[in-house]
């Protein structure tokens, strides 16, 4: 035969049999390299062997994510190819594995350090959370667990917010880019975001792993909206928790730092408004007795002043007197004029005090007053907004709650008859049991 029809008949054999078509083979790597066209050569070796591989480049992406290098030791698996131009044997290699160092995790502490080094982690890029959120988007799979307890935390603590939810597949082929595209989406939502809590509940490492790709990393890092990473439970990390401006633990706990607690902030400003109070009056009664003290100086002033004077006309006329005979006509115009000069200076003081003293309490009053009055209608404002704002106010004009097995019923939740109902008013609860349902228009057929 020719020797091509050797080779045929040789790759013809190698082909049919079944026990080279899923060959799983350890070795150390040789001779890497990856060609222009995409496709890997390299060879397999072990103390005694060689055999030379290829990787068609449609299976190449997760072997580029691996960094091999010549000597590092792999698990491959192929299929045994025979070469008919050439004759030439080669493993043609679809998977590979680090052996004994699990490939997902090699890949997760690359990029980590890559992107550690180029500062994706820094403090500075970390943006606040609002202190009191008006509008929360939350990024994660429409069903489950992980959006209804995310529901039932924050409407419990927080329930004047609006919740916005961005359904996203969160694992498996392409999850990191539809989380990545949900996040964008989010960010140019109609609504403006206070807040954006991506995440999903537990699973593998594997089931985690769209929030280590880096579709869904770009997305947070680009985020003009503070994000919270909430993936898996306590010990899991992901690289999302790094990148994103706060980590939780859980999606519920994401639920609490993203919120408030309402019935804190209700006792809050009681016990502020108690404390203003208490602080007014003190204030005032300090004033007051502050007061009372500088008026009662004044007035001892002025008693000491008189009588200090009266003591000095006293000596003035006993002396006066020695010299009467002589000066008598003209020490008495003096004294007179004297005396009249002095209780005029003592008048004047004595009402220019008694202004000043006059015009600080009423000056004292007005800021008291006026401080009084500021806080008071801050209170009523904030009061009157809680209750525009309670989701219970509009049972207040008239209308109810339907609800069965303690669940409010949606509006396109059906009602069955012979169910028991309970309808739920401002001031008392109804038990009912369903006669007969009816469709809005049926009693016109």
């Amino acid at each position: 035969m020719s020797v091509n029809e050797l080779n045929l008949l040789l790759k013809t054999t190698i082909d049919d049999a079944l026990v080279f078509q899923d060959v799983y083979v350890t070795g150390e790597l040789s001779n890497l390299v990856f060609n222009k066209s995409g496709h890997v050569y390299f060879s397999l070796k072990d103390e005694t062997s060689t055999i030379g591989c290829m990787m068609w480049k449609t299976h190449t992406e997760k072997l580029r994510q691996l960094h091999p290098t010549d000597g590092m030791k792999v698990n491959v698996v192929g299929k045994i190819d025979y070469y008919v131009p050439y004759g030439k044997i080669s493993l043609v290699v679809h998977d590979v594995q680090i052996e004994g160092i699990g490939e997902l995790q090699i890949i997760y502490e690359q990029r980590k350090n890559q992107l550690e080094s180029q500062g994706w982690f820094d403090r500075s890029l970390k943006k606040p959370l609002p202190l009191y959120p008006q509008n929360i988007g939350v990024v994660t799979a429409d069903t489950g667990a992980v959006i209804h307890d995310l529901i039932t935390t924050i409407t419990r603590r927080w329930p004047l917010t609006n919740i916005f939810l961005f359904p996203a597949k969160v694992q498996g082929e392409g999850a990191s880019i539809d989380i990545g595209a949900k996040i964008i989406q989010a960010n140019n939502f109609v609504t403006n975001l206070d807040v954006l809590i991506v995440g999903r509940g537990g699973g593998s490492y594997e089931d985690l792993w769209a929030f280590n790709e880096m579709p869904t990393l770009k997305a947070i890092r680009n985020s003009h909206i503070p994000i919270i990473s909430a993936v898996g439970h306590q010990p899991d990390v992901t690289l999302s928790d790094y990148v994103a401006d706060k980590r939780a633990p859980t999606p519920t706990a994401a639920g609490e730092l993203a919120t408030p607690n309402i019935e804190e902030i209700k006792q809050t400003l009681i016990y502020q408004l108690t404390t203003l109070k208490k602080a007014i009056q003190q204030v005032y009664q300090e004033e007051v007795h502050t007061l009372t003290i500088n008026t009662q100086q004044i007035v001892n002033e002025i008693k000491n002043f008189t009588l200090h004077n009266q003591t000095l006309i006293a000596k003035n006329l006993s002396l006066m007197k020695l010299i009467a005979t002589k000066l008598i006509q003209t020490q008495q115009v003096r004294i007179i004029h004297n005396e009249n000069n002095l209780m005029e200076l003592i008048k004047q003081k004595d009402q220019t005090l008694t202004t000043k003293i006059a015009t600080s309490h009423q000056f004292l009053t007005m800021i008291i007053k006026n401080l009084t009055l500021k806080w008071e209608n801050k209170l009523n404002h904030d009061q009157e907004t809680l209750t525009l704002l309670n989701p219970t106010r509009p049972l207040h004009q008239g209308y109810a709650l339907i609800k069965r097995n303690n669940q409010i019923l949606s509006a396109n939740q059906v009602i069955n008859n012979g169910e028991e109902l309970q309808i739920m008013r401002w001031f008392d609860e109804i038990t009912t049991v369903v006669k007969e349902t009816k469709k809005r228009g049926e009693e016109n057929e």
